[in-house]
């Protein structure tokens, strides 16, 4: 055996093989470790980042809803929004609209947690493909977190916080939160969030009263808001209406003999405004600048408040057409800027200008020149002061009322053949970026107020002849010296200072020492003293200026004053004796206000727009009471309605003697007829009308009696009393 190699004996692989295996799956298991705990950062740091989940409550508060006026019979007047949506609450959900929505977007929405794991593989799949993020396989809750919390951008990163807070939505809130949020949320179509506003536009109902073809019909909007419209595409809208009908049958939603019926019916499209929504803009406007002044722009734009307003709407109707239809005869009649200013210029000549010291400054009209004219667009632009402007389209009737038979005969006329003046803030149709827009100024405007005397509620408002056009509200905003509307307060303050009903004053001249040491001799209109007595309530029928300023002059000018400012007369009261003949200023509405007092039995209170104003939640958030107080005792405010009824049968307003109504009032002019007036009662509601330039350019002839009259006459006429 001696020299006999002994063979090597060979290394085995097997452990070296065991160690490379070990050591590989312990990298592995190293890298899954610290991949886990990447992501578990990664995941960390997101929902470090992510926004809170709000509560419904936070919700609510947070999301843009509609608000609406409503006029006193529950009419809707107005909207104001930045987003036409209105809310839904968890706890009124209609169960049809909740089958309907979970059939076409989610059947497992109440047993998931938040996440369909085979709609996120699907999508995954379709996105990798892509390179991009397609396609979003996303549940309710989904949906939820994207349109509040995220936005609609596509992105991984995007998807992956929704994913997140999905899950930390579905833990928080429950279903019936999750769902109305959606519910209130969604986008269905023509400027309309939610199912309560897309109700109430397509089929002009609550969400609560859809039959099962609404639900489903709005239900299929979902996917394609716009491109599905019924009103764009009538087939796309049906089809989306079968697919829902169809999936809520095969899940248990719908019998088969509804659904089939359901498909079969024809679609009843409400599709448009409601049928109100814009009357009585000027009314509008003053509720608008109210509930501002109260609670803030923001709320009114945002937070879907219900305000409760006075407005009749007969009412108002009546004095809108009866403000229309007094401009236009006063227009057509030749009551035209043009003769009115010619007839000034002659007056002018013969005065020595002292009538008009102190007057307030105001906007003028001015001459314009037509530089270019195209009829077929309806479009006049004129030049004035310099600057080029578009005639405003209304205007063109006006120009046709003040004698033009034509209104583009203007076109072929020369510089001052046009007068017009500027209104603030508008642009005209087909008006270009910056283009100026002016009224044609034919004549004297208009403004109306009506209250109803025993509640002080707001019943119409008219502020002139076209809001959009001239959006200054004179039944609010114009302050203007209220002539013999006056002496009804005189009166009633020099019977309550102790002086007798059966006072006989006679109408004879009288002088007294004016300013700056210069004698006053009152005149009647008519210019002459027909030197006999006059009884108190006489005196008050037919406007005799000299008796009332020696009654004044008696009682002195502080307790009429007094009176004045007790009733709400809104602007300067002189204290001389130029307030007998109504220098003292006033807006249609305090006027309609103060003359209330008499109809009321001598009782006072403030007049009011907005009755109530309640939340999206339906909490009040104001109510109006009334609080009144009196001011006279009964049987003066008794007198003062008799007199002013002979007023209306024999006296000053007797252009009114015949209407059917127990109507009683008074008129008035102001000096050189810048305003003509008429205050008084149809025997149910107060009604004051108000007519004059806005530049209080003299009004040449004009009276109450023959200019503000048939406007109440109008008014009567038109059906505002039953």
């Amino acid at each position: 055996m001696a020299g006999r190699k002994v063979p090597k004996r060979r290394r085995s692989r097997g452990g070296s093989g065991w160690r490379s295996f070990t050591i590989a799956l312990g990298v592995v298991a190293a890298g899954a470790i610290l991949g886990l705990a990447a992501v578990t950062v990664v995941v960390a740091l997101v929902e470090s980042r992510l926004p809170d989940v709000p509560t419904f409550e936070e919700y609510a508060r947070a999301v843009p809803k509609v608000s609406r006026v409503l006029a006193a019979d529950g009419t809707v007047i107005a909207e104001f929004f930045t987003e036409r949506r209105t809310l839904m609450s968890p706890d009124r959900i209609p169960p049809l609209v909740e089958n309907a929505i979970l059939a076409a977007e989610d059947a497992d929405f109440r047993t998931h947690e938040g996440l369909s794991y085979g709609g996120i593989a699907r999508a995954m799949m379709v996105n990798l493909w892509k390179g991009r993020v397609a396609q979003g396989g996303s549940t309710l809750t989904q949906q939820v977190v994207k349109q509040v919390l995220l936005g609609p951008e596509r992105t991984w990163q995007r998807k992956f916080k929704e994913l997140l807070l999905a899950r930390r939505l579905e833990a928080s809130r429950s279903k019936d939160e999750i769902l109305a949020m959606y519910l209130t949320e969604v986008y269905l179509g023509a400027g309309r969030y939610g199912f309560e506003e897309a109700a109430r536009f397509w089929f002009g109902k609550r969400a609560v009263d859809l039959d099962l073809g609404e639900a489903a019909l709005l239900a299929g909007l979902v996917s394609a808001p716009e491109a599905n419209s019924p009103l764009k595409n009538p087939e796309g809208a049906l089809g989306r209406r079968r697919y829902v009908l169809r999936r809520m049958v095969e899940l248990g939603y719908a019998k088969v003999d509804d659904a089939e019926r359901a498909a079969a019916a024809p679609v009843r499209l409400w599709a448009r405004e409601d049928s109100r929504l814009g009357a009585a803009p000027y009314f509008v406007d003053a509720v608008r600048r109210e509930v501002t002044r109260l609670f803030g722009v923001g709320r009114l734009l945002h937070d879907g408040l219900t305000v409760g307003t006075t407005l009749d709407l007969a009412t108002s109707d009546a004095a809108e057409a009866a403000v229309a239809l007094g401009l236009s005869r006063l227009w057509a009649n030749g009551r035209t800027r043009e003769a009115d200013e010619a007839a000034a210029t002659r007056e002018d000549a013969l005065t020595d200008g002292s009538d008009d010291e102190g007057l307030p400054e105001a906007p003028h009209a001015v001459e314009a020149r037509v530089v270019r004219c195209d009829r077929a667009l309806g479009r006049i632009e004129v030049e004035a002061a310099g600057e080029r402007a578009l005639l405003d389209p209304a205007s063109l009737a006006r120009v046709v009322l003040a004698g033009h038979p034509d209104p583009y005969a203007v076109c072929a006329k020369g510089a001052g053949d046009l007068r017009v003046s500027k209104a603030p803030g508008t642009t005209p149709d087909g008006a270009a970026a910056g283009e100026t827009r002016v009224n044609a100024e034919p004549g004297p405007q208009a403004a109306m107020a009506v209250l109803d005397p025993q509640t002080r509620a707001v019943l119409a408002l008219v502020g002139g002849e076209s809001f959009e056009a001239r959006p200054f509200n004179r039944a609010i905003q114009s302050r203007r010296p209220m002539g013999s509307t006056v002496k009804p307060f005189l009166y009633a303050a020099a019977l309550n200072s102790g002086l007798s009903a059966n006072t006989a004053v006679a109408n004879t001249a009288v002088s007294f020492r004016g300013g700056r040491g210069r004698s006053w001799t009152p005149r009647n209109y008519e210019g002459g003293y027909d030197g006999r007595e006059y009884g108190l309530a006489e005196a008050l029928a037919k406007s005799v200026n000299v008796v009332a300023v020696k009654v004044l002059s008696q009682v002195g000018v502080a307790l009429v004053a007094d009176l004045l400012t007790a009733v709400g007369v809104d602007g300067g009261i002189p204290s001389d004796l130029s307030l007998a003949l109504g220098s003292a200023e006033v807006s249609p509405l305090a006027l309609a206000n103060a003359m209330s007092v008499f109809a009321a039995n001598g009782l006072h209170d403030t007049p009011y727009l907005v009755s109530d104003v309640v939340d999206a939640d339906g909490k009040s958030l104001l109510a109006h009471r009334s609080r009144p107080s009196r001011i006279l005792p009964q049987w003066i405010a008794k007198w003062v309605r008799g007199a002013l009824r002979e007023a209306v049968v024999s006296g000053t307003a007797k252009a009114a003697a015949n209407l059917p109504v127990p109507a009683w009032g008074k008129t008035g002019t102001s000096n050189r007829s810048r305003e003509a007036w008429f205050a008084g009662s149809d025997g149910r509601r107060v009604v004051t009308i108000l007519v004059g330039y806005d530049d209080r350019l003299p009004m040449h002839g004009a009276t109450g009696g023959n200019t503000a009259v048939p406007f109440f006459v109008d008014f009567v006429k038109l059906g505002a009393v039953e």
